[in-house]
């Protein structure tokens, strides 16, 4: 029995590795995937938190304390943003990016004072309830530089930094609602609407996975800055009041690279 026990043993071998040859493999196999492209274009929606009308504000708060009022406003924040972005790799780390965001601020006030109106001869003191809407909708144009600590892979993880400048062009309207004991008042004069031309300047950071080698998707940071002005009650006690757009923005990206 013993002289055939090495046959036995190496018959059972070549079964049990007939077997494990023909059975699926335990591990799915790897798929390959090319070079990720040099050019990519990007979709982020998020949030944006920081911008403030605080001096304009201000001086509607102090317009009306002098008219025996006051009024109350809230704050500019977590405003929502989207943005549309080609990226161009110029290098395995260096890429220039394009951009164009769109995102939109609001705030309300509220507010009473004593309104001093004069017709003809004539003069007289209404009391006024005001509700005031400030908006702004705010488009830019960016160009900037981002710089890959990481050479981009498949399914791995590459973080990055960058900056870049941009051209503001925010579309301001203050729309005011006045009554006067319950019935609405012609009060046009605190109706205000501008657009302008504005230079901005921006700063990210973020990291981007590779799920493919033409899809990604991305978490990214960025500051950026940049303010207007606008004019209230010229020649009244206001004048000329900053806007300021800067502020921190967090958002989320899906990339098609190609």
């Amino acid at each position: 029995m013993k002289r055939y026990a090495p046959i036995v043993a190496a018959f059972v071998l070549a079964v049990f590795a007939a077997q494990c040859l023909a059975a699926p493999p335990l591990f799915k196999k790897k798929k390959y995937f090319g070079p990720i492209p040099n050019n990519a274009f990007s979709v982020s929606v998020g949030f944006l938190d920081g911008p403030d009308a605080e001096k304009l504000m201000q001086h509607l708060d102090t317009w009306a304390t002098l008219r025996a009022g006051f009024e109350t406003y809230e704050s500019w924040e977590n405003s929502p943003f989207f943005r549309l972005g080609y990226e161009r790799r110029v290098s395995p780390n260096h890429v220039i990016r394009m951009s164009g965001t769109f995102s939109y601020l609001g705030l309300d006030s509220y507010g009473e004072y004593l309104n001093q109106v004069t017709q003809a001869d004539t003069s007289a003191v209404i009391p006024l309830e005001v509700d005031r809407t400030l908006k702004a909708y705010l488009f830019s144009i960016e160009i900037g530089f981002l710089y890959y600590f990481m050479e981009p892979q498949v399914r791995t993880f590459s973080p990055y930094a960058g900056g870049g400048f941009a051209g503001v062009i925010p579309i301001v309207k203050l729309d005011t609602e006045s009554t006067s004991d319950g019935r609405p008042y012609e009060n046009d004069a605190e109706n205000i609407e501008k657009t302008s031309f504005q230079a901005g300047l921006h700063g990210e950071f973020g990291m981007v996975y590779y799920m493919s080698n033409k899809w990604s998707a991305s978490l990214e940071g960025r500051y950026q800055m940049a303010q207007s002005r606008i004019s209230h009650h010229v020649g009244l006690g206001g004048g000329n009041f900053d806007l300021d757009y800067a502020g921190f923005s967090l958002g989320l990206t899906a990339n098609y690279h190609f």
